[in-house]
């Protein structure tokens, strides 16, 4: 168990030096999630659940205890500031046999190796921050809320589907800057590896945003189900991918590596064979994946006003010359 310990902590600390190399706090809060889910892993592993609020972010992500409520969301979000991502990588470096020794990662270890990625890691986010970032938006994701950011704030089934759905999608979108550019440097092996599970992790939870997760009691309903519950729109198209065997299949492989390495930490075999699996799946398969799910989504969309808004609202960039400013309803600042 020492050794997922370690590995759990390398991958939080690699994710808190990277998180530093933006000044955007939502881009921060995104990849201090990784940070959350490692420790809410990590205690699980002794079971000694004390995070609470955190475990309540983790779920969100991770098809628990969903929720619809923007409201309930965004205040939870507040909570990921860096005094309390420090009290997870304090908690983690505590319960180690030896404090003092946890440093296994050659991102963290060597000097050289670590600076490199940093600076890559700010290339990386800054195209990131003005792709999504710069100038006013409407975004209407979980986890956080940037200045110059409108948002929609019912609690309606079909926006909270969207919710969640845009959350993951932009993360995955995250992660898949960082893969695309760390996939050609063998030195970055450790980051590589970890970026593949999110993308993973994420691409899992859009589609248990589009399908109800029917074996999980907590699993509240997806499109599909609001659009037959309320004879919205035409559910041909997800229909048709949900009978797809070739797209299930490809969702149950990547559920797989989730649950061993990122929704929970796999005790039964060695950490390495777990780790083997996620370096062995061809990323490729899992961006088809995505664009597949997507595409239905989008399809669907096109069908009912209400669905086409939701989903074009995912951070749609406000161009027009008369938008001077906007109010400010944004989270508090990462650091403060």
């Amino acid at each position: 168990m020492e050794d997922r310990k370690k590995y759990l902590l390398n991958s939080s600390l690699l994710y808190d030096s990277l998180l530093r190399q933006t000044d955007n706090s939502c881009i921060r809060r995104f990849l201090a999630f990784k940070i959350i889910t490692n420790a809410m892993s990590y205690e699980d592993l002794f079971n000694n659940r004390i995070f609470n609020d955190f475990r309540q972010i983790r779920n969100v992500f991770l098809a628990h205890k969903q929720e619809n409520s923007f409201i309930q969301a965004y205040s939870t979000s507040d909570s990921i500031t860096d005094n309390k991502i420090q009290d997870l990588l304090k908690f983690m470096k505590e319960n180690l046999s030896d404090p003092n020794n946890y440093l296994t990662f050659n991102e963290l270890i060597d000097q050289s190796i670590k600076t490199d990625l940093e600076n890559l890691s700010k290339q990386i986010l800054s195209l990131f921050h003005e792709e999504f970032y710069e100038g006013f938006r409407i975004s209407n994701n979980f986890l956080c809320t940037g200045n110059g950011q409108i948002k929609e704030m019912s609690s309606s089934a079909l926006s909270g589907v969207f919710y969640r759905y845009n959350s993951s999608k932009e993360l995955s979108t995250l992660a898949n800057y960082f893969i695309s550019n760390l996939i050609k440097d063998p030195k970055f092996e450790n980051a590589l590896i970890n970026f593949k599970i999110d993308y993973l992790l994420h691409a899992v939870n859009m589609y248990d945003c589009i399908y109800k997760d029917t074996k999980n009691n907590h699993s509240i309903d997806g499109l599909l189900e609001v659009m037959q519950e309320t004879g919205m729109g035409d559910t041909s198209y997800l229909d048709n991918l949900k009978t797809d065997s070739g797209h299930i299949q490809i969702y149950k492989s990547m559920r797989q590596i989730r649950n061993k390495l990122a929704g929970h930490m796999d005790t039964k075999k060695p950490l390495a064979y777990h780790l083997q699996k996620a370096k062995d799946f061809d990323i490729s398969i899992a961006y088809d994946f995505v664009n597949e799910l997507d595409k239905a989504v989008y399809d669907a969309g096109e069908t009912h006003v209400a669905i086409q808004s939701n989903y074009f609202n995912f951070n749609l960039k406000l161009d027009s010359p008369d938008i001077t400013g906007m109010e400010d309803f944004a989270n508090q600042n990462y650091f403060d």
